[in-house]
């Protein structure tokens, strides 16, 4: 037993001497070899030499670890891995990494299985987004290869994943009333033309074409023929995603041509303002030394991407929710718009609906590779936004159509401002409104006629405080003997003074009310209010102000006050003001809905960190590539799927989408909170690394070993090329 013992024991040590030999011999190839981190071949991250130490050693994981490195970073791996693809390919397999081998050369990736539940969830989203920013939205779901070229498939391997994704958008788009343009008919009548790359997963600048030229009659253009367009290859040595996937090594490369429009005046500049920068002209000419060439439109992947033509004179604008299938149509689409919005959802981490708002744009097209609707979870987060974005569309200037009703706290804030017919309504009303109001004035006596304070009716009026609303109505005291231009020049002279006062609240110019029958003898005709009250409507939309129609609801069938509702046939009783004030109720521009949604916080107050420190170490202290920028409360909701009240405090900061990074520091109640607060970071970068895997695999070294870190009740994260200082930074919060 002795023997056997040293035996072993002899044997251990020698099986231990080859162990510790070979990490010595790999540790000194890999300092005198530097490993690749990207493998352009297949367009993602390598592995890199596992860290050794005495706990990765007796658990097992720094072999394993070793073992990715070693597949990854042997001599001749690209070699070796074509090798397999090729004998894939020769020994008659359909696939390989989920590429097939198609006719012509043609490598088409396999799409993942029908997913219902998120295109639901996709869609809902989308539409409610629409309805949000009451916008004109069309859709354009662009069908891969796998669905116009299915004939080149391998025998057996079609499935019918993309019409089942196709009849969803355009069933559930089409009956919210969303056009739906049908890029597959266009693509399937041109399926022996070059409309796809062999090597990657887009469509040729050729197929852009016939999609821009489907989409004219959507989106209000006629596009030129094709015979219009001068044709420039950039480039015949593209090798796109699927030829990466794949790997096959005698597939012939692709070319990449550029479309110029005959005799159309080019000056376009491509901004990226979420990166403050930006390039002259669509295409970035030095991405074609790139393994991803595909990038040469329009740059490649940005959260916002911003085109202008310089010399255009379409006067139109227009947004695009897109992915990089709208790049090489965006060239095209140039030609037909002054300025194009590109939106990218995956990147894009500010309030949109703001965004549009402040940039004016009401056409929003949809254009995205069919499969993104079945798999894509950015596009979820709009409805969540839609549900807290600080902005809510307010109607055009001048007549008001019917709104949802608001309550009578709606009139907290406003001021009543007119003659008699006024003062009578503050007897009846139940609004808690101001009145300044005085019997026998008009819009030439409110400068003499003095109140109890002894201030003038209009600088009563101006001397309000906390002001958001003003209802003003004159006029019963003058149509029988003033002007209709004098009356309207006063009435501008009136709302121009209170709009200088307080140029943030809202003006409602109100009608002049109907009178009795009767009162035709008095010279107060009906014909008379009615063209006066057509003058106020017109001011208000040249004044920016809101024009309320109280005479059409309080008027008979014939256009006067009813019978006996006043005993003078002008001031009538309390059944008139209850329909004044219903008209009231239901005609209003209701900023009470911008108060709540500007609200809107994640903050239950009483927090104790000091966040401010940390956002400031951290961007001084970490270099950023990307250009950090602070997201609002509502989108900090959305990005990180939290409820209103769910912390005490938050910073988070994100870039433009030209890189993964972000930080952020939340405080919660409670560490139970806090612990929670840290799943949901980790979900964050879970949901980022599709995002870059694949478009920009040298951020994942960022996605794949984030600091994050909760202690107490913080939870902090940060995604950056420094894990050591931010590991430094968040030890002192």
């Amino acid at each position: 037993m002795k023997i056997i013992r040293l035996i072993k024991a002899h044997h251990d040590a020698f099986i231990g001497g080859i162990i510790i030999f070979t990490l010595l011999l790999t540790a000194l190839i890999s300092t005198a070899h530097k490993p690749k981190l990207i493998s352009e071949k297949e367009n993602r991250q390598l592995a890199v030499f596992p860290e050794v130490n005495a706990k990765a050693l007796t658990d097992g994981s720094f072999m394993s670890e070793f073992e990715t490195y070693s597949t990854d970073q042997f001599a001749f791996r690209d070699g070796a891995v074509s090798l397999k693809a090729d004998v894939a390919y020769l020994t008659g397999r359909p696939e390989n990494n989920g590429v097939y081998f198609a006719d012509d050369g043609y490598l088409i990736s396999r799409p993942d299985e029908f997913d219902k539940t998120n295109i639901d969830t996709n869609i809902a989203s989308l539409l409610k987004f629409k309805e949000k920013g009451e916008y004109n939205m069309t859709v354009a779901a662009v069908p891969t290869a796998y669905e116009i070229l299915r004939d080149k498939l391998p025998a057996f391997t079609y499935t019918d994943t993309i019409p089942q994704i196709e009849n969803e958008v355009a069933t559930q788009f089409m009956n919210a009333n969303v056009p739906v343009c049908d890029t597959s008919a266009v693509l399937s009548e041109h399926k022996d033309e070059y409309i796809y790359y062999r090597t990657d997963h887009h469509q040729t600048a050729l197929g852009s074409y016939y999609i821009y030229a489907a989409l004219g009659a959507y989106l209000g253009y006629e596009a030129e023929p094709i015979e219009s367009f001068g044709v420039e290859q950039l480039t015949n040595k593209f090798y796109g995603t699927t030829w990466s996937k794949a790997s096959i090594s005698f597939v012939k490369p692709d070319t990449i041509d550029r479309y110029t429009l005959n005799g159309f005046a080019m000056s376009y500049t491509v901004e990226y303002p979420l990166e403050d920068s930006k390039m002259m002209g669509l295409y970035a000419m030095n991405d074609l030394q790139k393994k991803d060439k595909y990038t040469v439109y329009i740059g490649g992947n940005h959260g916002l991407t911003v085109i202008r033509n310089a010399v255009g004179t379409s006067g139109r604008s227009i947004a695009i929710l897109k992915d990089s299938y709208a790049h090489s149509i965006a060239p095209f689409l140039a030609t037909k718009f002054d300025n194009i919005f590109l939106i990218d959802l995956r990147y894009y981490n500010d309030d949109i609906i703001q965004y549009l708002a402040d940039n004016g744009i009401n056409d929003v097209l949809v254009l995205y590779d069919a499969e993104t609707f079945n798999t894509d979870k950015s596009l979820g987060g709009l409805g969540e936004l839609a549900e807290t974005t600080s902005y809510v569309k307010l109607p055009p200037f001048g007549l008001v159509e019917e709104q949802p009703e608001v309550t009578s706290d709606y009139f907290a804030d406003a001021v009543f401002f007119g003659d008699s017919i006024t003062l009578g309504h503050s007897a009846y009303s139940v609004f808690p409104a101001k009145f300044i109001a005085k019997s026998a004035t008009n819009t030439r006596t409110i400068y003499t006629e003095t109140m109890s304070s002894g201030r003038t009716m209009i600088d009563e009026l101006l001397a309000q405080e906390n002001i958001g609303k003003y209802y003003v109505m004159f006029g019963i005291n003058e149509v029988s003997y003033t002007p209709l231009d004098t009356y309207i020049e006063r009435y501008r002279n009136m709302i121009n003074k209170i709009k200088a006062t307080n140029p943030d609240a809202i003006i409602y110019i109100q009608s002049i009310l109907p009178v009795e029958r009767s009162q035709e003898n008095r010279k107060i005709y009906k014909s008379t209010i009615v063209e006066c009250n057509a003058g106020l409507c017109k001011l208000a939309e040249e004044l920016g102000c809101y024009y309320l129609d109280v005479y059409s609801a309080i008027a008979d069938a014939d256009g006067y006050l009813r019978d006996g509702a006043a005993a003078d046939g002008v001031h009538f009783a309390k059944a008139e003001h209850e329909k004044w004030d219903t008209y009231l109720l239901t005609h209003a521009v209701n900023l009470g809905t911008i108060k709540e949604a500007q609200a809107f916080s994640l903050y239950t107050g009483g927090g104790t960190a000091d966040i401010d420190g940390f956002v400031s170490e951290i961007l001084s202290s970490i270099e950023f590539k990307d250009t950090m920028s602070e997201a609002a409360d509502n989108v900090t909701a959305r990005m990180f799927h939290l409820d209103a009240d769910s912390v005490v405090a938050d910073k988070v900061y994100a870039g433009g989408g030209s890189t993964a990074e972000e930080f952020a520091i939340f405080e919660a109640a409670n560490p139970d909170e806090a612990k929670i607060l840290g799943e949901k970071l980790r979900e964050r970068v879970e949901e980022k690394k599709p995002n870059f895997e694949t478009y920009k695999p040298e951020e994942m070294p960022k996605l794949n070993d984030p600091v994050i870190k909760v202690s107490g009740n913080i939870a902090m994260m940060c995604i950056s090329d420094d894990n050591a200082k931010a590991e430094e930074i968040m030890s002192k919060y």
